[in-house]
């Protein structure tokens, strides 16, 4: 009987220290999210061309796909376009279908071939006149152009910097209009992923040139938006 009696009053004080413990000793503290943006112009573009042929037998518009892709990639190389910024993109060969009033179900009445190339070009002063380069050798899809940065470490970390600079703001007009002081900061946490995406043009299918164009395609790149955003926490000074 004493032992539980002891056990008891030895419950009871822990229970009545765990309550009487005080408040102030858990740190107060502001929590913030400040976001950071800047935009910089483009210095490259990713753009993918390619050719679309049809004939009647598999093995011809397959052929002819291949000569024109050969000829466009002889071109690229001749406008100092580097091998490693090339890469292979989509080839296919699909039949093509035609519904007959005078049978059931579909016939194939040809072949259609499709190959194309993804192109990363550095000098964006060149691009409209390497488009207009390659639809005279033969390019007819232009299946997209998407503008973004070689390098863009420099330009996202000053949207970090801005980022810790406007939850820095947040945390000073939070603390004014609480009555309280900004204490030391305690916690940096970068807040998701953070990069840009890149800029991208309207696809568009190009008609069969039967020569070079007259003038080269113009292009706006335009300006690319780049983000971060930071998680600051600080204590809250006496």
């Amino acid at each position: 009987m004493r032992t539980y009696i002891s056990l008891s009053l030895l419950t009871v004080t822990l229970a009545v220290a765990a309550l009487s413990a005080p408040v102030a000793a858990q740190e107060r503290s502001i929590t913030v999210t400040g976001r950071g943006e800047i935009s910089v112009e483009p210095d490259m573009a990713t753009v993918i061309i390619g050719v679309q042929t049809e004939a009647e037998i598999a093995a011809t518009a397959l052929d002819e796909a291949s000569a024109a892709t050969a000829a466009i990639l002889a071109t690229l190389d001749g406008e100092g376009v580097l091998a490693e910024d090339i890469r292979s993109g989509a080839i296919r060969l699909n039949p093509r279908y035609s519904q007959s009033v005078l049978s059931s179900g579909t016939q194939i009445t040809g072949y259609q071939a499709v190959n194309s190339v993804e192109v990363q070009v550095n000098d964006l002063d060149r691009l409209g006149g390497l488009l207009a380069a390659v639809v005279g050798d033969g390019a007819n899809r232009l299946d997209g152009v998407h503008f973004g940065l070689q390098d863009p470490s420099e330009a996202t970390d000053e949207a970090r910097r801005r980022a810790v600079i406007e939850a820095a703001r947040l945390a000073d007009l939070y603390a004014q209009a609480a009555g309280v002081s900004v204490g030391e900061l305690q916690l940096i946490n970068e807040a998701g992923s953070v990069g840009y995406r890149p800029m991208v043009a309207e696809t568009r299918q190009m008609e069969l040139a039967a020569s070079s164009p007259q003038y080269d395609v113009p292009v706006s790149p335009g300006k690319i938006d780049l983000n971060a955003s930071v998680v600051l926490v600080y204590a809250i000074a006496d």
